[in-house]
């Protein structure tokens, strides 16, 4: 894209964003630190300890964090480690290593003495995260969270990895995934997805233009540490488009070696997926010299045709609801390079660390009339953060985002280009998105048991439209924001609080190729301008039943401003093969969330029951018209429209050991909705689903380790598409849309494998991962698949992934 397209509006609004955020760095600085005039400086004191096994053995390499402070060691060869230069104040220390228990610790550092604390690991064949920084005021035991939080870490994310982050986190109770391929899985939580799960990088909101089924988060999963995955509004913490939820791609902090000695360490990654040939191979490198710390990573994906099981197609078998396409699957072909670079440097009183990633996918999708829609996507995201900690618990962090999402797409129809063929001369829809966000987060010591947040943030949107095709305005987006964020601890009850403010002003650019605004029906530019004030509150309580047991239940209320695709579209719209049309009169959706959960954690049994309901007013979904655009010659008319909704659904997990070498577990997940206008089902709601595995263990076996073989069954009931509020109701639903395919979906079966071990070499533990999805080569059609109107999901599937780690010091 070339710089000379960049609007001007959007360098004279940059500056202005300059201003906002200088003056929130200003203020969120001084103020603190004028509350506490009186205060001394910091002072510095000293952690140390041993950590051991059961049997009083030293354990080497367990991970030792406080969260706080963005400190972290590891213990050494006699199981002891120490931190130096530790502000004052009171903090969490975490212990984690794989095969063992993680343990969370308070601790109390003194100014100018040495603190001693000594903890003693289980080994447990259950692994369970200890620590979460998402839907918290701060980092918090998801036993004593409110929130509903899952937490996909260590060697679970290992496991679990996919290409797409839908895909990635599909299995966790009340999630699943809209899947366009394998590189293209949309996160669906509670029967929630697109604009209204908030997607964040760090913390910090991405745009990836998730105006359709088929636009996927721009993220790699293999580039992140850690998942968190909130469930129930958390428009609180991030504003708009978090009505359903919030998932955090957390890149893991940048290391230090202020209590190590210096050290390079990283680790190579290689994967191969047999349906489609997809191959992936990847880099990640970390080090650190006293406080000066550095990290990278890239990954290379290239992957050819999805294979589907070999049945008749709906030619062959005269039968209208067989698929149109079985076997190679043409045009589902993809390449990725994905990476990533962060720098930091960090003292006793503040870091800083800046880190830039970035993602490209050069695709294509097979569309109805078998041609093959060549697109291509490139996210780049650049961050800086600076941590301030005057001392007693005190810490400020300022922060500046930038996100530059490029969207490139062919013709579609029967114009469509693969991309192999598709240049900057042949591009029909190319819309560039800049995001620019600042904000300020003051986190404050407990003063009358009430700890938390203070946050204040300001981002600016500019989006371009420079393709043939428009589709969607130019047009900008202003967003101001105050929010806080607080517990209440009171012994075994924890209270949790927040309200936000937001004020959003966005302006689209007036487009004759839109029809924007339309003279003939009366609209003047007024319709081009929107402004949105907005209140967000929540409210949790979780109290400890037990040391193992606690009852949660929440309360809150989000909203959704419309899109400028929601109120302008005006186009043929590839991902869903329609011609989409917006509707500027649009009002914002608010939701009322409420959730009541029982979690448990022992050392034998993890498990967690959630019941909710979400009401959302102004729900804004595409309905077909009926009518056909081009004179009827064209794809199915889609309209925008708003109606009440009501969504309500019960969702468990469990994972139980017994015995010392099994252990077994499931998810069970249900989900009623209703258009409370029309008492239609609501589009895009997933199917009762039912999952349960066993998996067996053997920690020795000869030179390896860690050895496990899982086996899994995975039940989907049937499901009746929601009629014309379906957005691929046009398949196999009446003749005047299709000849072929389905829209509604039948129950299936699917069975998957997996085993794996760890090998060790010259120190380090290599991960070897084989897999089987789909064992029994299934033919069926997932409801949330965007290719089940005219072909199956992938047939047999059989992986293998292998992690080599190594390091230096």
């Amino acid at each position: 894209m070339n710089v000379q397209n960049i609007p001007i509006s959007a360098r004279k609004n940059f500056h202005r964003f300059l201003f906002y955020f200088s003056a929130i760095l200003f203020f969120s600085i001084v103020l603190p630190f004028n509350t506490q005039a009186s205060a001394e400086s910091p002072q510095n004191g000293i952690l140390k300890g041993t950590v051991t096994d059961a049997s009083g053995e030293p354990i080497p390499g367990v991970n030792i964090t406080l969260p706080e402070l963005n400190r972290g060691t590891t213990t050494g060869a006699d199981g002891t480690y120490q931190m130096q230069n530790l502000t004052t104040g009171t903090y969490t220390v975490v212990f984690s290593f794989v095969g063992f228990s993680n343990k969370n610790r308070t601790v109390t550092i003194s100014s100018g003495e040495e603190t001693t604390l000594n903890v003693t690991l289980e080994q447990q064949l259950i692994q369970s995260e200890s620590i979460t920084i998402t839907g918290t005021p701060y980092a918090t035991d998801p036993l004593d969270t409110p929130s509903d939080v899952d937490v996909v870490v260590g060697s679970e994310k290992f496991s679990s990895e996919k290409t797409s982050l839908g895909a990635t986190i599909d299995g966790l109770a009340g999630i699943t995934t809209i899947q366009t391929g394998s590189q293209a899985g949309k996160p669906v939580i509670r029967g929630l997805s697109g604009n209204r799960i908030r997607v964040l990088n760090n913390g910090t909101p991405m745009e990836f233009q998730q105006f359709g089924v088929r636009h996927p988060p721009n993220v790699d999963p293999l580039l992140s540490q850690r998942i968190e995955v909130v469930r129930g509004a958390s428009s609180v913490q991030y504003g708009s488009d978090a009505i359903g939820g919030a998932v955090n791609v957390l890149s893991g902090q940048i290391p230090d070696a202020l209590d190590r000695p210096d050290f390079l360490e990283g680790e190579v990654i290689s994967e191969f997926a047999g349906n489609n040939s997809e191959a992936a191979g990847g880099l990640k490198l970390s080090g650190a010299r006293e406080g000066l710390g550095f990290k990278g990573s890239i990954v290379v994906r290239g992957a050819g045709n999805m294979h589907t099981p070999d049945v008749p197609n709906f030619r062959e078998s005269d039968d209208t609801e067989a698929p149109k396409f079985t076997d190679e699957l043409d045009h589902t072909d993809f390449d990725q390079v994905n990476g990533s670079f962060g720098l930091g440097y960090k003292t006793d009183s503040w870091d800083f660390s800046s880190e830039f990633t970035h993602w490209q996918n050069d695709q294509n999708f097979l569309l109805p009339n078998g041609l093959g829609l060549g697109q291509y996507l490139q996210n780049d995201v650049l961050e800086a953060k600076l941590n301030i900690r005057p001392g007693n618990n005190w810490t400020i962090t300022p922060a500046f985002t930038y996100n530059r999402n490029l969207r490139q797409s062919s013709p579609g129809g029967g114009n469509a280009i693969e991309r192999d063929d598709l240049t900057d001369e042949n591009l029909a829809l190319d819309i560039l998105r800049q995001t620019y966000t600042g904000k300020v987060k003051v986190a404050h010591p407990e003063i009358s048991k009430v700890r938390g947040t203070i946050g204040l943030e300001y981002s600016y949107d500019d989006q371009g439209t420079f393709g043939p095709e428009p589709l969607v305005p130019a047009g900008e987006i202003n967003t101001f924001a105050l929010y806080l964020f607080e517990n209440i601890n009171l012994q075994n009850l924890t209270l949790s609080v927040g309200a936000r403010l937001d004020r959003r002003t966005q302006e689209a650019e007036p487009n004759s190729e839109l029809n924007l605004p339309d003279a003939a029906s009366g609209e003047t530019n007024d319709i081009l301008e929107q402004d949105y004030t907005e209140f967000s509150g929540s409210f949790g309580a979780n109290y400890r039943l037990t040391q193992h047991l606690a009852a949660s239940a929440n309360i809150g209320r989000g909203f959704r401003a419309p899109s400028f695709f929601d109120l302008h579209a005006d186009g043929v719209h590839g991902g869903i093969a329609a011609f989409q049309i917006g509707n500027p009169e649009l009002d914002s959706e608010r939701s009322l969330n409420t959730d009541l959960s029982l979690k448990l954690r022992m050392p034998t049994l993890n498990a967690k029951a959630t019941v909710y309901r979400n009401q959302i007013d102004n729900y804004i979904f595409l309905v077909n018209t009926g009518k056909f655009a081009g004179g009827g010659s064209g794809p199915p008319i889609l309209r925008n429209i708003q109606n009440d909704a009501l969504l309500y659904g019960f969702d468990i997990s469990a994972h139980v050991q017994i015995l010392d070498w099994l252990e077994a577990g499931g998810t069970f997940e249900t989900i009623a909705t209703e258009n409370r206008d029309t008492g239609d089902e609501l589009p895009l709601t997933p199917p009762t689903r039912t999952s349960v595995h066993a998996r067996f263990v053997k920690s020795m076996l000869g030179p390896l380790e860690n050895g496990f073989f899982r086996v899994e069954l995975n039940h989907t009931a049937s499901k009746d598409a929601a009629g014309r509020f379906e957005p691929f109701w046009q398949f196999g639903n009446a003749p005047q849309f299709s000849d072929f395919g389905v829209a509604s979906t039948d129950a299936y079966l699917l069975v998957n494998a997996s085993l794996g071990f760890d090998l060790p070499f010259q120190n380090q533990l290599v991960s070897v991962m084989l897999s089987a999805e789909n064992l029994l080569d299934e033919d069926y059609r997932d409801f949330l698949n965007t290719y089940k109107g005219y072909a199956l999901n992938p047939g047999r599937n059989i992986k293998a992934k292998i992690r080599v780690p190594f390091a230096t010091n």
